[in-house]
């Protein structure tokens, strides 16, 4: 049927030219940012696993300064360390020349002045060691009281890395002690676990473990529970109404037994306490801090003694550092092989293929001109008409 209104063939030919236009604005779009993903249009679920893949390539990288950083903060504490260990070492020299008879009184007392001196910059190098104005070696590097760093070298949670700084003070020498398993005794009858309602232990670090009670009748079962609770971290026995619990590791593990119902006891139960729990020593060895006022001492060996624990202390602490700096190391090459793999497998998801989209680019160019001169031919095709006018 030969019409005028309506021409399907022009519509048609204008149609194919607006989709064939929209594919060449993406491809332009693709080509102009290198990326294949503009927009969540593009691939909605690309775009959600590109996204996720982002968060861990930043975190990544971000943990990778991190530790740098935290290899210049250890580096740093190091090369402290390293002087107070150099003085300890003259401190020492200077005993053993004092403690030859062949000195007069004066010739000790001028060889206390430097030992004394030297002491004493010890003291000076604690207190000035600063890094980003947190500092060293003080016993505070974490924090007052708290000589331990947490560096977060990881892009997740949990992924820290823990430095125990330690306090490198004269004073604040200390002798490491090794302590006992400890272990936790509580008298419960028959009646009282069967008359539980509720039962709770909580560490000294205010962590609770809740053990089930129910269906509990004898002090037996009640040991069994606490030990099914409790896991590998204790070891539970029981003996008549007694009920031992031994802390697996050497720390004080002060646990409270809370929630008792009907019958109540009177007092409540509480643990007796046997053991003793590991002690960390500084690296002093021991309260040095008449080196600064008194000196040397007449009793040489026993100053070349505590010199000796205290080099020893200084070299293991040192040990500390330069083992962390290692494993710092590792984690900064483990980070950036992690973060060029993930940005990879992104860049599979989301990068654009720029051969497939220049040949792309290629076709559409082609169509819409073959397009717009259909086009004009379909427009043309109207007027074939006005013959029958004539």
């Amino acid at each position: 049927m030969t019409v005028i209104n309506s021409n399907s063939a022009a519509m048609l030919t204008a149609n194919s030219i607006n989709q064939n236009d929209r594919a060449m604005t993406s491809t332009m779009e693709r080509l102009s940012t290198g990326k294949r993903i503009n927009s969540a249009a593009d691939d909605a679920a690309g775009l959600a696993i590109a996204t996720k893949m982002t968060s861990q390539i930043r975190g990544l990288d971000q943990a990778g300064r991190n530790a740098n950083n935290a290899t210049s903060m250890v580096q740093l504490a190091d090369g402290a360390a390293e002087q107070i260990s150099n003085i300890l070492q003259r401190m020492r020299e200077i005993v053993v020349q004092a403690a030859d008879g062949s000195n007069s009184d004066s010739d000790r007392a001028v060889l206390d002045v430097e030992f004394k001196e030297a002491a004493e910059e010890i003291d000076r190098i604690v207190d000035v060691t600063e890094f980003n104005g947190k500092k060293l070696l003080n016993g505070e590097a974490g924090g007052v009281g708290d000589s331990s760093v947490q560096f977060q070298i990881g892009a997740n949670a949990t992924q820290t890395l823990e430095v125990e700084f330690s306090d490198f003070n004269l004073a604040a020498g200390t002798a490491a002690i090794t302590g006992a398993a400890q272990t936790y005794s509580y008298d419960a009858t028959a009646a009282q676990v069967a008359g539980l309602t509720s039962f709770t232990l909580t560490d000294q670090d205010s962590n609770q473990t809740i053990v089930d009670v129910s269906g509990l009748s004898s002090t037996a079962d009640l040991s069994g529970a606490i030990d099914t609770a409790l896991g590998s971290a204790y070891s539970t026995s029981v003996s008549g109404d007694t009920i031992t619990i031994t802390a697996a590791e050497n720390k004080v593990q002060t646990l409270t037994l809370a929630g008792l119902g009907t019958p109540t006891p009177s007092p409540t139960p509480a643990p007796t306490v046997t053991g003793a729990p590991d002690v960390a020593g500084t690296p002093m060895g021991a309260d040095l801090s008449s080196y600064v006022s008194v000196g040397m001492g007449t009793d040489f060996d026993a100053t070349l003694n505590a010199l000796d624990t205290a080099i020893s202390g200084v070299a293991t602490q040192r040990a500390t550092f330069g083992a962390t700096m290692n494993r710092l190391e590792y984690a900064v090459d483990n980070l950036a092989s992690s973060s060029l793999a993930t940005a990879t497998a992104r860049g599979r998801i989301e990068d654009a293929n720029y051969a497939t989209e220049t040949t792309a680019l290629a076709r559409t160019q082609i169509i819409a001109q073959a397009g717009t001169a259909m086009l004009a031919q379909a427009n043309q095709k109207s007027q074939s008409v006005l013959s029958l006018l004539q």
